[in-house]
């Protein structure tokens, strides 16, 4: 093999070696993109109050926590959709939670995810993480476990 011939072997290599590390696995992106959209729907059926979508974010089997200065709530799922229920019935300003920063890891079923969150009300506003691990159950990512906390 001349010389020219490996060079440009030598360059096409480098650049496909580059080309992956930019462009990431098509189906892990599609994977991304699905926990994405499945993270948006949790916050704005909940910011809608339409407790049916919001329930159907996580998988039927789902414990919740909540920590608080050191101090740890359980729940199960039904336990859970009902405070929420009773948040909103309770609370005399529409509330509304949005993301503000997702960090999404996948390996094979499972997927953890870290999102920065902002609740609003007409007279506050306030900051927290929710950390959640999902499933891919029937095809579908689904909250299995989550714990959130506030600043």
């Amino acid at each position: 093999m001349n010389k020219l011939k490996l060079i440009h072997r030598i360059i096409t290599i480098s650049f496909l070696v580059f080309a992956l590390q930019i462009y990431p696995d098509s189906s892990e992106s599609k994977e991304k993109k699905s926990i994405e959209e499945m993270i948006d729907q949790y916050f704005s059926t909940w910011s809608s109050q339409d407790m049916e979508g919001y329930e159907s974010c996580f998988h039927s089997n789902a414990v919740i926590h909540f920590e608080r200065n050191g101090e740890v709530r359980e729940e199960k799922l039904t336990a859970f959709i009902d405070s929420q229920k009773r948040a909103h019935s309770f609370s005399f300003e529409k509330m509304k939670e949005i993301p503000l920063s997702k960090k999404i890891q996948i390996a094979n079923n499972i997927a953890q995810v870290t999102v920065r969150w902002k609740l609003t009300s007409a007279s506050r506003e306030d900051y927290g993480y929710d950390y959640f691990t999902l499933i891919k159950h029937k095809k579908k990512w689904k909250i299995i476990y989550l714990i959130f906390n506030n600043d």
